[in-house]
């Protein structure tokens, strides 16, 4: 296991500045994935970690020691591409031993540490075949083993799942946590999912334009989001955000927060606190989601996205909404948070 500590890192392309004197820590052991829109960063903090793209400037420590220099097959990290990048003549059993034949490890030592991780990702019956035989998700399993029988300190994966069909990548996002659980190993992932994220880490970094947005547990990101781009990049829909009445920064609200008058059966329970926040308006698109119901309502600031769990309502209809004054947030200008309860109830909702 390793705790990696980036100190006022930056990285530029030429003239391009990706990222900018960034400070980060990733928990020793913990699953952290690193999400984001494409270009944001994410894959170039990856490659650093990695030793594959070297930082511009700034220290990368690893459990405390500087490895900003130290090149990239001495760093005791695995990487997992999206593309398995998996030699295709070679047998599955080549594959996975191959790091360890060219660190000449006994012949021995190499047969007991590809069975045994061969057997933890499912592979045994498999290990003398070749790539073009297996499906995509064997060959996923083939490149995490070729990673894990190198016993790292440090799993680094890029979007390892995202040449997977959806079906199958649900059932490979389970079988890594529970992969991270057995090995209790640090485990760095990139994705700009943000369902992935939510479903598999301890901890999210999220970024935008090479800056750190919020780093946080997911449900935490989820229900206290520090900022607008939080705030919308994160839930299916986004939060709802507009503009305040006194036109002095912004409101927002999860559609699962919104209560459409008359309904007995909501999401909102006591903890949601008064419902301050009032409005009436006109349903323009009603979806079925089959256990609930996503309506698109026009309001006099514009069209809000509510998740219900009241299926009687129909576009065309007038309905009066109301949130919670504990599921409402409040941003400046800026689109940054804030927290203070005086200036919410001062918007004069």
């Amino acid at each position: 296991m390793a705790e990696i500590v980036f100190e006022q890192v930056s990285k530029s392309f030429g003239n391009t500045k990706v990222i900018e004197n960034l400070n980060l820590t990733i928990r020793d052991g913990a699953f952290t994935v690193l999400l984001g829109p494409s270009g944001c960063g994410k894959t170039t903090l990856l490659r650093m970690i990695a030793g594959i793209g070297p930082a511009t400037s700034g220290t990368i420590y690893m459990d405390g020691e500087d490895i900003s220099a130290v090149p990239p097959g001495k760093r005791n990290v695995a990487m997992v591409f999206q593309n398995y990048a998996i030699y295709p003549t070679m047998s599955v059993r080549k594959n996975i031993e191959f790091c360890l034949e060219n660190n000449r490890v006994p012949k021995k030592e190499r047969k007991e540490r590809v069975e045994r991780v061969a057997n933890i990702v499912g592979l045994e019956e498999y290990l003398d075949r070749k790539p073009s035989q297996l499906s995509g998700g064997q060959r996923q399993r083939v490149a995490l083993a070729r990673a894990m029988v190198k016993e790292p300190a440090v799993f680094l994966m890029d979007e390892p799942l995202s040449n997977l069909d959806a079906k199958l990548r649900s059932a490979m996002r389970s079988e890594l946590i529970q992969l991270h659980r057995q090995l209790k190993t640090t485990f760095v992932y990139v994705t700009h999912d943000q369902v992935e994220s939510m479903a598999m880490a301890d901890e999210i970094v999220l970024m935008n334009e090479g800056k750190i947005m919020q780093k946080a547990a997911p449900e935490v990101i989820y229900h206290d989001p520090e900022n607008i781009f939080t705030a919308q990049f994160i839930g299916t829909p986004p939060a709802n955000v507009l503009p305040a009445k006194d036109g002095d920064g912004f409101i927002g609200y999860r559609p699962e927060h919104v209560k459409i008058a008359g309904d007995v059966r909501t999401y909102q329970g006591e903890e949601a606190g008064e419902e301050i926040y009032r409005r009436d308006g006109e349903i323009v698109t009603r979806e079925m989601l089959g256990s609930e119901v996503l309506y698109k309502i026009r309001i006099p600031e514009g069209d809000v996205m509510v998740k219900s769990l009241c299926f009687s309502h129909e576009a065309g209809d007038q309905v009066s909404i109301s949130v919670g004054q504990r599921n409402l947030y409040l941003f400046d200008r800026n689109g940054e948070r804030i927290r203070d309860e005086k200036q919410l109830l001062g918007k004069g909702l």
